[in-house]
């Protein structure tokens, strides 16, 4: 969250609690400002100016607004993103089946396409957000792409690209690394928490080499660009070659220095 999402942020929170005895608005920009600023390690940190948001909404008994995009919001994004990048993002009719959403297709490949954003959900009561429901989330996701993608191509003659996107900093391609882990990782190989052994998990393993690149896309905080992409191509796909093309050209002009590409090692 940056200074002017903050402000603002904080604008509709102090006017959906106006009071007459309440100190100036002024008084608690002034004060939240610092209060971000002091606990920053930098001149303006977005995640700890989030969290001072959080705080305060929790404070005044505020709901908290909903970090999300509307899905013809995203998907416009995309097509931009692939436009700029010589490809098309065309609608794939829709029938009595459930379907992939869209063809990807350059100069030489055509690609199947299925775009889900999940959402991180924060707990009222204890003001923690829910990251274990989140990662079921994800992995939900890629049960249900896998049923459009077979739906459509049993066969798999077409290239299988499930792309996740977010528009919350807390909710990341580490997220989705951590939901196909059974659980964040530490550095002696304990999972915090561990849910590696829940039916959801367990039976989206062998579900994950169905897809043959994942890309997970972040949303600006502003909702009009991405500005990080990180890419985990299918070490077993029968189509890695199209794959990696599709990657390279994706690329080749990057959103960031925080790009990532990933080899998924799949059971």
């Amino acid at each position: 969250m940056n200074e002017d999402q903050f402000h603002k942020r904080l604008k509709e929170i102090l006017s959906a609690n106006r009071g007459p005895n309440n100190s100036p608005d002024k008084q608690f920009h002034d004060t939240l400002t610092n209060e971000v600023r002091g606990r920053s390690k930098k001149d303006w940190d977005e995640n700890v100016a989030a969290q001072v948001i959080r705080e305060f909404e929790w404070a005044t008994g505020t709901p908290p607004k909903s970090i999300e995009l509307p899905e013809d919001e995203i998907k416009s994004l995309f097509t931009k993103f692939l436009t700029d990048r010589g490809y098309t993002f065309t609608a794939i009719p829709e029938d009595t089946r459930p379907t992939p959403d869209n063809y990807i297709e350059g100069k030489k490949h055509k690609y199947l396409c299925e775009v889900k954003s999940p959402v991180l959900k924060l707990d009222l009561g204890t003001q923690v957000y829910k990251f274990k429901t989140t990662h079921r989330k994800i992995l939900d996701f890629i049960h249900t792409a896998v049923k459009q993608f077979q739906s459509l191509d049993s066969s798999h003659s077409l290239p299988r690209v499930l792309v996740f996107t977010s528009i919350n900093t807390l909710l990341s391609w580490k997220s989705f690394t951590d939901a196909i882990q059974g659980g964040v990782i530490d550095q002696k190989g304990n999972r915090s928490p561990d849910f590696s052994k829940t039916p959801v998990y367990t039976s989206t393993l062998p579900l994950l080499s169905d897809v043959d690149l994942y890309i997970w896309l972040q949303v600006s905080g502003t909702g009009d660009k991405f500005y990080q992409a990180s890419y985990f191509i299918n070490e077993k796909s029968t189509h890695s070659k199209e794959c990696l093309e599709l990657v390279n050209n994706l690329s080749r002009t990057k959103l960031s220095s925080m790009d990532n590409l990933f080899s998924l090692i799949c059971a």
